[in-house]
C-alpha cells in the first residue's frame, strides 16, 4: 500500500553540512538531546519533512557557510517555501540571520531515503552509539515516528524507516508504521558489554542448550510496574532437560511451586561481589539453603512451573518449559546501572563469551589495561586478536608494562573503555614477563675496553676462532664494569668457515673446544655458536666450500646446547638477513629455529644499504624473489623475528651487529663519518620505539665495530660520542 497522508504537524529538522565532523556531531547531539530533535546531512530530507509540517515548522541550518558562499543553503531553502534558522557548531543561532521563506512550498524530489528512529527513552550513550554508527553514511535519525512518516510520504518506493529498540515504544511502533504503508527494519542498541569493576564471570551455560529466546528488559506491556520489562533471560530448555550453576556460589534461597510465585520452583545463588542469580520454573531443584556450589554443578531440572507463556493446559502440563535466568548486582539500581528495580541487571553480555565457545579466564586474574584495537569484546569477555598485546599498568602506550598476553587469551572485561584501552583482568598464567628495555655497546674486545674506561654500560661482543682448541675467556673486568658481554665461538675466518664440515676430522675437535671453553670463561654473559651460515663467506672453503645447510647447524648446535655447563647462557647466530640472489634468508632461519633443541637468547644483524639517516626507518622492500618479503633497510630484522616459534618468544634478542653497510655513494664501505652521528641517533630511536609494541622486544644493540676492518669507529670521535650518550 502505498505511504498514507502525515499529520499536519510542526517539525523542526536539524541539517548538517556533509563535512561535520564526529566531534562536531558529538557536540550537537549532546546539546540538544534533551530536545530529542531531528537530525539529518540532506537538504531535500529537510525539505520533504517540513513540506509536510505546519507553517510553524523550520529547518535549523549548522554552519550553513559549509554548503556554498553568499548563503546558497539558505536561498535554496528559501526558494522552497521553507522556513530557516542559523546555528553556529557552538550551539549560538548566527547574528543577523534573516528567514525569508517563499510564499508557497514546493514538492520535494520523490527520491530515496532512509530515517532512524530511536525510541523517546534513548540514553545519551546509546544516542553516541548511534550518531557513530551512523556519522559515515551521513544518516538522518529522529525521535518522531511522526517526522520519519512525513519523510517516507515523501520518499520513494525504496525509502524505509530503521527502527531502533522497538520495543521500548509505548504500543507496537511496527504496527503503526505498518498501517501507515512504511517499510521498515528493526535494529538494537548494543548492549554496554563492560561492567562494574568485578572479575565475576559465568564459567558455565546454564541449560543443554545455547539458545536465548527473550531477552531481558524486552515486552514491558506483560509486567506490572515497577519492572520495566522482562526481568532476565529466557533460555531453551526442554521439559527435564539440566539445569546448571552458571558460576560458584551458595544458595541463599530457594522457591517451591507451592508459593505460587511467578518463579515457581527456583534456586537463587549468591556470588562473589555482590553478584546473585535465580534460575526459575524447574521441575525439581537438587540444592538447599546453605549448600555450597561449583560453576557447572547440576542444580535441578527444566519445567514450566510459575507464570510462563504458553501457559500449560491440562493436555500440555509442560508447555512452555524453559529456564528463566535473573541476575542481580547489589546496589545497581540505586547507582543508576540498571533500567529495573530490584538491583536486576542484562544477563547476556555474562553470556555472551560463552555463547561463541570462548575459554573462560580462571584462577587468579592481574589487572591492567590493553589497547581496544587489539582485543575483540564478547559481553563481559575479551580475547586478544592480535599476535599479542602489552598488558600495561594504565591506559596508554608509553604506561608501564606488566607483561605480554599472546593472541587467543581470553580476559574478564573490569569497565570501559578509556583512552582507547580496555580495562582486564588477564589470568597471572597467561602473562609473559619479557624486559622491554634497551642499551647499546659496540662490537669487539676494543669496543668494551672503550666503554669500560668511558663508564658506559651496556652490551658487547668478542668473536673468537677456535679450530679445535679451547680458548677461555675472563671478562670479569667488562662484567663488574656493567658490560654484558657475548663472546661468539667460530671454527675460524673466512675463508676457513664458521665450522667444519660433518665428515672433517676436526668437526668434533671443535665441538668439543666450543663445550670447554664455555665451562672454563669467566664473566661471559652469553655464548654465540657460529655466525651467518647461511652466507657463503662463511663456508668451510669460502665461497666455493661446503654449504652450511640449516640441518648441518642444527646438529652442530645442539651437541654443545646438550652438553652446555649448567647456568651457561649460549644463543643461536644470526642469519645474514640479506642473503640471495636464490637464498632465502627467513627460510634458512626458520629451518634453523625448527630443529634446534632451545636456546637461551636469539641474535640478529639489522643494516641500511647506506649512509643515509632517513633510510634507518624505511619501508622500502626488494622488488623480486625470494626477497621480495624482506626490508631493503634496518627493518631487516623484523620479519626474520616475526618467523619466531611461539616457544622462543619470551627470550632476548640482541642485534649484535648493526651498521650501515656503506657510504652514501654507493660502493665505499663502513661508517659515513658526517652521517653516523644522526644514523645513530636514529637507529637508537628505532628500537626504543620498536620495543612498546614488539612481541619480541629488542635488548641489546651492539653497533659495529670498534677496529679491525672498513667499519672500525676508534677514529671516529664523533659517532662514539653519540654512542655514548644514548
Amino acid at each position: 500500500m502505498p505511504v498514507t497522508q502525515p499529520s499536519r504537524i510542526q517539525h523542526t529538522i536539524h541539517l548538517l553540512p556533509q563535512a561535520t565532523t564526529l566531534a562536531e556531531l558529538d557536540q550537537v547531539v549532546t546539546l540538544l538531546h534533551p530536545n530529542r530533535s531531528t537530525f539529518t546531512y540532506s537538504a531535500d530530507a529537510a525539505q520533504a519533512v517540513v513540506h509536510a509540517g505546519n507553517s510553524d515548522s523550520v529547518v535549523v541550518v549548522w554552519a550553513g557557510e559549509r554548503w556554498g558562499a553568499n548563503g546558497a543553503i539558505f536561498t535554496w531553502l528559501h526558494q522552497r517555501g521553507i522556513a530557516t534558522q542559523a546555528r553556529n557548531f557552538n550551539g549560538r543561532s548566527v547574528t543577523g540571520h534573516v528567514s525569508q521563506p517563499a510564499a508557497n512550498r514546493t514538492q520535494p524530489l520523490r527520491i530515496q531515503h532512509t530515517m532512524h528512529l530511536l525510541p523517546q527513552d534513548t540514553t545519551l550513550p546509546e544516542l553516541k552509539q548511534v550518531t557513530q554508527t551512523l556519522h559515515p553514511t551521513r544518516s538522518a535519525f529522529t525521535y518522531s515516528a511522526d517526522a520519519a512518516h512525513a519523510l517516507m510520504f515523501a520518499g520513494d518506493d525504496s525509502s524505509k524507516v530503521v527502527v531502533w529498540s522497538g520495543e521500548r515504544w509505548n504500543g507496537d511502533i511496527f504496527a503503526w508504521l505498518s498501517q501507515r504503508g512504511i517499510r521498515f527494519e528493526a535494529q538494537r542498541f548494543v548492549e554496554q558489554e563492560t561492567v562494574h569493576g568485578s572479575n565475576f564471570i559465568f564459567t558455565h551455560w546454564p541449560t543443554e542448550h545455547i539458545s536465548i529466546f527473550q531477552p531481558f528488559n524486552v515486552n514491558p506491556q506483560n509486567y506490572d510496574h515497577p519492572l520495566t520489562g522482562h526481568d532476565g533471560v529466557d533460555i531453551v530448555a526442554p521439559f527435564g532437560s539440566k539445569i546448571f550453576a552458571v558460576a560458584g556460589g551458595t544458595v541463599y534461597k530457594v522457591r517451591e511451586v507451592s508459593e505460587d510465585h511467578a518463579y515457581g520452583t527456583a534456586v537463587y545463588l549468591r556470588h562473589q561481589d555482590g553478584y546473585r542469580t535465580a534460575y526459575a520454573h524447574l521441575k525439581e531443584r537438587f540444592v538447599n539453603v546453605g549448600d555450597v556450589v561449583q560453576g557447572g554443578q547440576l542444580l535441578g531440572l527444566a519445567d514450566s512451573t510459575g507464570n510462563v507463556r504458553p501457559r500449560p493446559t491440562p493436555t500440555q502440563p509442560h508447555l512452555g518449559s524453559h529456564l528463566h535466568l535473573s541476575l542481580y548486582l547489589d546496589g545497581a539500581s540505586s547507582r543508576g546501572e540498571t533500567p529495573q528495580p530490584f538491583d536486576l541487571i542484562n544477563p547476556e553480555p555474562y553470556l555472551k563469551h560463552l555463547q561463541a565457545g570462548w575459554a573462560v579466564p580462571e584462577g587468579e586474574l592481574v589487572s591492567g589495561w590493553a589497547f581496544a584495537s587489539s582485543v575483540e569484546t564478547m559481553g563481559v569477555a575479551a580475547r586478544v586478536r592480535s599476535g599479542f598485546i602489552n598488558l600495561r599498568a594504565e591506559p596508554g602506550s608509553f604506561q608501564k608494562k606488566l607483561g605480554r598476553v599472546k593472541n587467543g587469551t581470553v580476559m574478564r572485561l573490569l569497565g570501559n573503555k578509556q583512552d582507547n584501552y580496555y580495562p582486564v583482568g588477564v589470568p597471572v598464567e597467561a602473562i609473559s614477563r619479557v624486559d622491554t628495555a634497551v642499551s647499546f655497546g659496540i662490537h669487539n674486545e676494543d669496543g668494551a675496553h672503550w666503554m669500560k674506561q668511558n663508564n658506559m654500560t651496556g652490551w658487547s661482543i668478542h668473536a673468537i676462532a677456535l679450530g679445535t682448541a679451547a680458548a677461555p675467556q675472563d671478562m670479569t673486568r667488562f662484567e663488574q664494569a656493567g658490560i654484558k658481554m657475548l663472546v661468539r665461538l667460530n671454527y675460524g675466518f673466512h675463508p676457513h668457515g664458521n665450522q667444519p664440515a660433518p665428515s672433517s676430522p676436526d668437526y668434533q675437535r671443535y665441538l668439543d673446544a666450543c663445550v670447554e671453553t664455555m665451562r672454563r670463561s669467566k664473566g661471559v654473559w652469553g655464548f654465540i655458536l657460529g655466525n651467518e651460515t647461511n652466507n657463503p663467506q662463511e663456508y668451510p672453503g669460502g665461497v666455493n666450500g661446503t654449504p652450511i645447510t640449516p640441518a648441518d647447524y642444527a646438529r652442530a648446535y645442539n651437541d654443545v646446547w646438550q652438553r652446555k655447563p649448567a647456568g651457561v647462557r649460549l644463543g643461536v647466530q644470526a642469519v645474514d638477513p640479506y642473503f640471495g640472489p636464490g637464498s632465502d634468508s627467513r627460510a634458512y632461519w626458520v629451518a634453523v629455529l625448527n630443529n634446534i633443541l632451545g636456546t637461551d637468547f636469539l641474535t640478529v644483524h639489522p643494516k641500511t644499504q647506506d649512509s643515509r639517516p632517513d633510510n634507518v626507518d624505511s619501508d622500502a622492500k626488494f622488488e623480486n624473489d625470494p626477497l621480495r618479503w624482506q626490508f631493503l633497510h634496518l627493518k631487516s630484522y623484523q620479519p626474520l623475528l616475526d618467523a619466531v616459534p611461539e616457544r622462543f618468544w619470551t627470550l632476548p634478542v640482541i642485534a649484535t651487529e648493526v651498521n650501515p653497510q656503506r657510504h652514501n655513494d654507493g660502493h665505499t664501505l663502513g661508517w659515513q663519518t658526517n652521517q653516523g652521528a644522526e644514523w645513530v641517533r636514529r637507529a637508537a630511536a628505532h628500537f626504543r620505539a620498536y620495543n612498546e609494541e614488539a612481541l619480541m622486544p629488542i635488548n641489546g644493540v651492539i653497533f659495529y665495530r670498534f677496529s679491525a676492518d672498513q667499519w672500525e669507529l676508534h677514529n671516529k670521535q664523533g659517532i662514539l660520542n653519540t654512542i655514548k650518550s644514548l
